[in-house]
């Protein structure tokens, strides 16, 4: 599981490409009575939009389809590029043309009227306010229905103060468990705000209680990765005009996985299970493990192999606040440049209120929509049907009893797992912390050397 953690998200945002080939597409422009952003036009004048995205998934496309025949007073563009390329190399190649030419473009004042921001920095065009704040708008536009909405995932994907995105799909990042496994060892579980030391406390619990091979199973690198990225917000500090990574926090990370390793809380795939291989023949229970819970095949799937589908928070420093983390997918902007806000505001909320076109999408789609009628609309569907066919054609027996607490733990969540990708931050910290992991170096002089890293690409 790790190793596909690991791996398949790079092949996924490397396949996944869209900047060359124009679709024309008609759309509208219904304004509002808010006073930001205007177009300047009447409603009825023709609207040119130009909309760009690295991905273009099936759901955008159905959605403006339909928008364009709901409006025929506004089209369109539809700037993508080839979702796939010969080798890897020329799909990474596309990639990078993408993000360079949209950079190039957007610093320069011009570019799209919306972008999709999933592999662009998002940082370097907040802070130069290029992206149009939407907090306003969410707030105070008669048309936009907060109620349809997962509010918690819109109030917590800010940056710089501002919402400068709206994803339109978004996962959960939570710990999935053997809850009858867990409940046969007595050992009490909270983890409605539990930190990683009271995790241990009550890993040493089940260790003593009951009978599994491991409490926790992932990669020391991989695990330390992952609560960077999550924690990345509280990392950071503003001090004398530069922005400044909190080593000792990180340390204290580096620390805390390898007692967990050392007492045997964590089991490490990649050292004690002898890597992919060795997992793969499904031969280790363990209370708990890392998942990343991004459509409802990926959550009955894995709840059918543990038998009970138990999902946990992800434990977090106390200072957080309660609440599990979410990563956002399919986060569209509005330039703030665009001589057409008001058009492409209504355009953005029709993706986002487009329930039909959402719940007949597929369930094993990257992300859950973060408009909860489409999202209810497609577990009311699967509940119905009772089962659920994977990618891979097998059936799945599915119940509304089983896909309750997934709604509720989504609906918890408000802390965003969120980092700049310009760091690279989870390879390069997968790379260095082995060297810490294997012996080869201290945790001091590792930590030391991911600062100095991270706070040069921070301040460049």
């Amino acid at each position: 599981m790790i190793w596909m953690v690991v791996c398949v998200p790079l092949l996924l945002s490397a396949c996944s490409s869209n900047a060359g080939t124009k679709v024309a597409i008609n759309t509208p422009a219904s304004p509002s009575s808010v006073q930001q952003p205007t177009s300047g036009k009447a409603d009825t004048d023709p609207v040119k939009l130009t909309f760009s995205t690295y991905f273009l998934s099936d759901q955008v496309k159905t959605a403006v389809k339909k928008y364009e025949s709901l409006h025929p007073n506004v089209e369109v563009e539809l700037q993508t590029t080839l979702p796939y390329g010969k080798d890897l190399d020329e799909v990474m190649a596309l990639q990078e043309k993408y993000i360079t030419t949209m950079n190039t473009e957007i610093l320069a004042g011009k570019g799209p009227d919306l972008l999709e921001l999933d592999i662009l920095p998002q940082e370097s065009y907040t802070g130069k306010k290029l992206l149009l704040n939407l907090d306003e708008l969410v707030k105070s536009s008669p048309s936009f229905r907060k109620e349809n909405c997962f509010m918690n995932i819109l109030d917590n994907a800010k940056l710089d103060g501002g919402l400068y995105g709206i994803p339109l799909y978004f996962s959960l990042d939570a710990l999935q468990g053997d809850a009858a496994a867990i409940g046969n060892t007595g050992a009490a579980i909270d983890d409605s705000n539990w930190s990683w030391e009271d995790f241990i406390e009550t890993a040493k619990q089940l260790k003593q209680k009951g009978n599994a091979n491991a409490v926790f199973y992932s990669s020391q690198s991989y695990m330390l990765s992952e609560l960077t990225t999550e924690n990345f917000a509280q990392m950071v500090k503003q001090q004398k005009g530069k922005k400044v990574f909190n080593d000792t926090l990180f340390l204290s990370f580096m620390n805390r996985i390898k007692q967990m390793r050392d007492e045997g809380v964590l089991f490490d795939i990649e050292k004690d299970g002898g890597g992919r291989e060795s997992f793969s023949k499904g031969d280790l229970h363990a209370y708990f493990y890392d998942a990343r819970i991004d459509s409802f095949e990926n959550y009955v799937y894995n709840a059918s192999i543990e038998g009970v589908p138990a999902l946990y928070t992800k434990p977090h420093p106390h200072e957080n606040g309660p609440g599990g983390y979410f990563t956002t997918l399919g986060t569209v902007s509005i330039n703030a440049n665009s001589a057409h806000q008001q058009a492409a505001w209504d355009l953005l909320q029709f993706l986002m209120d487009d329930e039909d076109a959402s719940a007949s999408s597929s369930t094993v789609i990257r992300g859950f929509p973060i408009n909860q009628k489409a999202y209810d609309l497609q577990a009311q569907q699967l509940a119905e049907a009772g089962k659920l066919v994977t990618e891979g054609q097998e059936e799945i027996s599915v119940n509304k009893a089983m896909l309750d607490p997934l709604k509720s733990t989504l609906s918890s969540a408000v802390h965003w797992n969120h980092a700049p990708l310009s760091l690279d931050l989870e390879q390069m910290i997968y790379k260095e912390s082995q060297f810490f992991f294997s012996g080869q170096k201290s945790a001091e002089a590792v930590a030391k050397l991911v600062q100095n890293k991270v706070n040069v690409m921070l301040n460049e």
